[in-house]
């Protein structure tokens, strides 16, 4: 909690604190615990101190305290992002931009900040915060969300809803009908798995490619392949949870991502697609975010398992070389291709 007996004080003082010191503490111990998330009684605590202020104020604040984790190398510009959960937890997200990489590996706090959400199992985003107004990528991404045309998006300037701001979209029910989008769910809903009931990694059939795996064509038992190699079974083990999470309605083409890093910290990541295509988000780029939320440096990423699906219409494997062969060029990669995961 923000303070003993649930009361906001000054660790030093032992006195009440102000609402944007309070805040302050809560975006800190939400950074430092590595979570990136203010839970529902910590919210809950930052509008008791003061009474006054509305919930989009304190998001407000709240954004402005976490915008100082962004890592926007290239503009400078840095952004914050605060997604109210209807389970009343708030998630956080800043901007990143990868040095020497293309733009289009950039990632979004408004991204960031439903990537934070997912990974925290939340279901529903209610209200955003933003520093600054969402652009048109990232509006088009929220446009994933269920009920999102009510979305309200609070930024300095005001408050509107999603719909407000992007009139006239295009979204998941012009690709979907209504009864695939319920069946199998929209971005953050409890959705089918990409892998059959009942399937673990080690049924699955699969070529697998890269340092220290001999090359095969003929595609195998992933429990047969990677036997004897117990470090790489446990990433692949991991890769492949995040495989079955991935968000990928439109190209059906699931896929997921682990990395170890030198500390021995291993970090998922996995696809979230856009009916829009071009906002939707890589595994690497899920996989950054979630280590830019626990403080991490992408250079300290020695091995990464990503798993996709053999012949999918989609595949990462070259932009995550890209990725890696700029911002952790030592690491090595192994790719997983699934012949059989429905």
């Amino acid at each position: 909690y923000l303070g003993p007996n649930s009361t906001l004080t000054d660790a030093r003082t032992r006195q009440p604190m102000n609402a944007t010191s309070a805040v302050a503490r809560a975006v800190a111990i939400a950074v430092t615990r590595g979570d990136f998330v203010i839970t529902a009684q910590e919210l809950a605590e930052l509008q008791a101190a003061d009474g006054a202020t509305s919930l989009g104020d304190v998001l407000q604040t709240i954004v402005e305290c976490v915008k100082a984790h962004a890592r926007p190398p290239t503009s400078g510009f840095n952004v914050g992002a605060a997604a109210l959960g209807a389970s009343g937890a708030v998630y956080l997200g800043v901007n990143v931009e990868l040095n020497a990489v293309p733009l289009n590996h950039s990632i979004h706090a408004e991204q960031f900040a439903l990537v934070t959400a997912m990974a925290s199992d939340e279901r529903k985003i209610v209200m955003i915060s933003t520093t600054a107004a969402p652009c048109g990528h990232c509006r088009q991404f929220m446009n994933e969300l269920r009920d999102a045309s009510e979305l309200r998006c609070v930024m300095p300037s005001g408050s509107w809803t999603l719909a407000e701001l992007l009139p006239h979209s295009f979204g998941p029910l012009d690709l979907l009908d209504e009864t695939s989008a319920s069946r199998e769910g929209l971005l953050l809903e409890e959705r089918s798995s990409n892998v059959r009931d009942g399937v673990t990694v080690w049924d699955m059939r699969a070529c697998i490619s890269g340092d220290g795996i001999p090359e095969d064509a003929v595609p195998r038992r992933v429990d047969e392949i990677l036997e004897s190699n117990a470090s790489l079974r446990a990433l692949t083990e991991q890769s492949h949870s995040a495989f079955a999470k991935a968000y990928a309605p439109y190209s059906k083409s699931p896929a997921g991502i682990c990395a170890r890093t030198s500390c021995g910290e291993e970090f998922r990541g996995w696809s979230l697609e856009s009916a829009a295509y071009n906002p939707s988000m890589s595994p690497f780029q899920c996989l950054t975010a979630r280590m830019v939320a626990r403080g991490k440096d992408l250079a300290s990423i020695e091995c990464v398992v990503l798993t996709e699906l053999h012949g999918a219409p989609v595949k990462y494997e070259c932009t995550v070389r890209l990725a890696l062969a700029q911002v952790a060029p030592n690491a090595h990669l192994i790719v997983v291709n699934y012949h059989d995961a429905q």
